[in-house]
């Protein structure tokens, strides 16, 4: 009897001992509830068997571990979808720069082309005046350097969006080494007891998949092997594999490589991605479009010059530089010097050459109506409109993209939350069963030892 009794004592304090490790693994649970990346906290616990079935029921209970609660298909759909959206993020926060760049309706090249045609107009009603034909001269070179600013601005935002490709990539390399060095922590730790270490690699792991798109295989002993655009490694093992920055040889842009190669085209998601696409595919069709306008602009304006004659009854020059193509022109449209040095030299009359002849000069006033770009499609405003609306409809759409994204993202955290976050009501109810689980077996541990102490001090 005396034997089994204090058998009953051991089990008496091992499920204390067990229900103590419950209530410290419910106190760090609810400590922690707020901690980024933390991982609800559960003891598995286990019976222990009889040592003879015949005569006990079992020997009590013992902690067989503890562990970090996660779902790691919802991980990686999370590292799916956070990519995608942090790339439309990137997209919509460079172009919302580059729509201010553009000015408001009215008030930027709009505003300059409307002052152009109009100081055309104003020929036409006075042909013989030489303060109107300043006053071309005038416009003109205002609207040039219209066009010349917002090139540079076009060409700012391309910098600004290259800058933060370099800045994303060192971004990339820090947290990619931080994901090695904890692997090294894990794997010296051992699997039970890097449960902290675990969360902040997981805390790591999505930072990063913000920042580029992501592939992760969680090994064994719990450490993780990253790789990004096309199977590129990242990480393995204790291993950090750098991603690195060449300069293109034409623009002098960072071209993303890894392992020696370029992965530039191979980046589709995260911030890194969103920065590549507006560096590379958005700013350079603007530029386009603004070039296309500003070549129309020269071009048309030229034919038109040279086809008159000007207040000295002289044929006309080019009134514009001549553009020997599209690319750059908005970057290197400027007024002839020689003519606007001498502002009888510009044109008003036609073919006649007699003074007092306005044809040009209303033709000039005219092409502000004519459909002369894009094959006979587009005015002058319209080509305008056009590039202020692409830009605005890219950032309308990489806004919308990054809201319905973001929702889909919202909802696998939601998911996840309720599989690895704490519920502090569930953590209380926890607390409370362990604690009354500690308190009946501590009642228990009394009595056993009350009837312990009566049998020892019955007479022999």
């Amino acid at each position: 009897m005396g034997s089994g009794l204090f058998s009953q004592l051991g089990m008496a304090a091992r499920s204390m001992e067990a229900q103590s490790f419950g209530l410290d693994a419910t106190g760090q649970n609810i400590s922690n509830a707020n901690t980024a990346g933390y991982t609800r906290r559960v003891v598995d616990f286990a019976s222990i068997p009889p040592a003879d079935p015949r005569i006990s029921a079992g020997g009590g209970v013992e902690v067989t571990g503890v562990r970090a609660v996660r779902d790691r298909l919802l991980d990686r759909r999370f590292y799916q979808e956070q990519p995608l959206q942090s790339r439309a993020g990137a997209i919509y926060d460079s172009l919302s720069v580059a729509q201010t760049a553009l000015g408001n309706p009215g008030a930027s090249i709009d505003a300059k082309l409307s002052a152009f045609f109009d100081a055309w107009s104003g020929l036409a009603d006075n042909p013989t005046s030489s303060s109107q034909r300043s006053q071309v001269i005038a416009q003109g070179q205002q609207l040039a350097a219209s066009f010349r600013d917002m090139a540079g601005r076009l060409v700012t935002s391309q910098q600004e969006a290259d800058s933060n490709v370099r800045a994303t990539v060192d971004q990339i390399n820090t947290l990619a080494n931080q994901i090695a060095s904890l692997n090294q922590k894990i794997t010296a730790t051992g699997v039970d007891g890097s449960l902290t270490l675990r969360d902040s690699q997981g805390e790591a792991l999505k930072q990063l998949s913000t920042l580029v798109d992501i592939q992760t295989i969680t090994n064994a002993d719990g450490t993780v092997q990253v790789s990004f655009a096309q199977g590129h490694a990242l990480v393995v093992g204790e291993n950090a594999y750098t991603v690195g920055i060449t300069n293109a040889a034409t623009t002098g842009f960072a071209q993303v490589t890894s392992g020696g190669s370029d992965v530039t085209k191979f980046v589709s998601g995260g911030k890194l991605a969103g920065y590549l696409n507006v560096r590379d595919t958005l700013l350079p069709s603007y530029k386009t479009q603004l070039d296309t306008l500003a070549y129309g602009v020269a071009t048309q304006i030229n034919t038109l010059h040279t086809a008159g004659f000007d207040g000295n009854g002289a044929a006309g020059q080019n009134f514009f530089n001549p553009l020997a193509t599209v690319a750059g022109a908005a970057s290197q449209i400027t007024v002839n010097g020689v003519v606007a040095a001498s502002p009888s030299l510009v044109v008003a009359a036609s073919t006649t050459g007699t003074p007092g002849d306005n044809t040009q000069a209303r033709a000039f006033a005219n092409l502000r109506d004519s459909k002369v770009l894009a094959g006979g499609t587009q005015t002058f405003g319209d080509a305008w409109s056009l590039l202020t609306y692409s830009v605005g409809q890219d950032a309308s759409s990489a806004k919308a993209d990054q809201d319905s994204r973001g929702e889909v993202v919202r909802q696998i955290e939601n998911l996840r939350d309720s599989v690895s976050g704490v519920s502090m009501d569930e953590e209380t109810a926890n607390m409370m069963k362990f604690q009354r689980a500690y308190e009946a077996n501590a009642k228990y541990f009394s009595v056993v030892n009350a009837t312990l102490d009566t049998l020892l001090q019955l007479p022999t």
